[in-house]
């Protein structure tokens, strides 16, 4: 049997979705941000710095005002809620939630790790995740389906001295998930999540100047990746940890 092009371009159509995109103006962001409106999606995009805005705009092109940009902290259990708020007052639903936020910090051994730095990790890398997911599930099961992915790291399976706070945090993203899926499945939400490598960022090519630059992965392909999860295609897809590690 044959395939048919014309159904499985639908299957990969994002037309008429709300994508709830955090952390979508940065490096990672910008291309997952540019990759879904492409594909029809509305999105509604969250950033701290304010200059990535005009910058994830630039990279839009023509459609620079199709993103509704939205300023919000989601370590914070209140302004979470607010922004759910918000979206579903302003766009009607959230068909889908890409939670991008994250950050890195390594070389601090477990006896010189400041438990400030600690508790910063696992805010930004899993508590945010929890939060954001707590307070778009309900959306996603009044509307009865929903896709979710979040971006954990290679290093949570695959760990090296210095990064005990980062490493742990990335691992519990992925128990999260799969206990989230788990917990979702009948409601016809699928909840995944990725594993990169190092991804080819201006920031990460600072840090590393002497690396194979092409062997890591782009934040372009990271961004198909995420397109083929919230669709229609990848729905038989929940509680998984996908490597998405290019040729590093």
């Amino acid at each position: 049997m044959g395939v048919n092009t014309q159904d499985w371009g639908e299957k990969m159509s994002l037309a008429g979705k709300v994508a709830l995109i955090t952390g979508g103006t940065g490096a990672l962001g910008r291309a997952v941000t540019a990759a879904f409106v492409q594909a029809g999606a509305r999105a509604a995009v969250t950033y701290i710095v304010d200059r990535e805005v005009p910058e994830c705009k630039e990279c839009l092109g023509a459609r620079a005002d199709a993103p509704i940009f939205l300023k919000a902290d989601v370590t914070a259990e209140a302004g979470v809620q607010e922004l759910v708020k918000t979206i579903v007052g302003r766009l009607g639903r959230i068909d889908i939630l890409l939670h991008l936020v994250g950050g890195y910090v390594g070389d601090l051994p477990v006896a010189g790790l400041p438990e400030a730095m600690w508790d910063h990790m696992l805010n930004l890398n899993l508590k945010s995740a929890f939060l954001c997911c707590k307070h778009v599930v309900p959306v996603m099961q009044r509307q009865g389906e929903g896709r979710i992915v979040t971006v954990s790291s290679r290093a949570a399976i695959r760990v090296f001295p210095g990064i005990s706070a980062y490493a742990a945090a990335k691992a519990g993203l992925i128990a999260f998930t799969e206990t989230l899926a788990g917990e979702v499945l009948k409601d016809n939400i699928t909840v995944n999540t990725i594993l990169p490598s190092v991804i080819d960022t201006p920031a990460n090519r600072q840090a590393m100047p002497g690396a194979e630059y092409s062997a890591w992965v782009k934040p372009e392909e990271i961004a198909r990746v995420l397109l083929f999860l919230c669709s229609e295609a990848s729905r038989q897809i929940s509680g998984a940890a996908i490597p998405v590690y290019g040729r590093a």
